[in-house]
């Protein structure tokens, strides 16, 4: 089965790609406790910020999903697409879900008031795109053509 019939072959599971660098920061953390915040009214605010940035995350992956599920294609990135969603969230962003992922990996620093895990968001997303999106890209490119070109200049791939 070559690569094409099987998608866009993303090895690593793209939550891995966010989880990992959020655990580094927590280790880090964990000997080396700095906080983004100091104080009682600031430590509740950046709290109940992280809390609506998981919301907001949550909802945004749900839509994302329930997109996918509408259109009868599969959320694994290892599995082929079926077509080439551009709508709901994709109209907005051609990356939903990552850009769920990101916020949701904020509002876990945010509530745990912790500077380390912050820091290594850019991994994250560096390795995202290095190993999910770059596989995915060309992927759709390969299947999907003029449609998935003209779809890239109309939607930015983040926000």
């Amino acid at each position: 089965m070559d690569e094409d019939a099987r998608g866009p072959n993303v090895l690593i599971p793209p939550p891995l790609l966010f989880a990992m660098p959020l655990l580094t920061g927590f280790i880090v953390q964990h000997f080396v406790p700095i906080r983004i915040v100091h104080g009682l009214y600031p430590e509740r605010i950046i709290r109940l910020v992280g809390w609506a940035e998981i919301a907001i995350a949550l909802a945004l992956n749900g839509w994302a999903i329930a997109t996918f599920n509408r259109l009868r294609t599969s959320v694994i990135p290892r599995r082929r697409a079926r077509t080439l969603a551009y709508e709901g969230p994709y109209k907005l962003t051609r990356n939903p879900m990552y850009l769920g992922f990101t916020v949701l990996y904020l509002g876990i620093t945010f509530i745990a008031n912790a500077f380390w895990p912050l820091l290594f968001l850019p991994e994250a997303i560096a390795l995202t795109y290095l190993f999910a999106i770059r596989r995915e890209e060309a992927y759709l490119t390969r299947e999907f053509g003029d449609s998935y070109r003209e779809y890239c200049s109309k939607v930015r791939r983040w926000i």
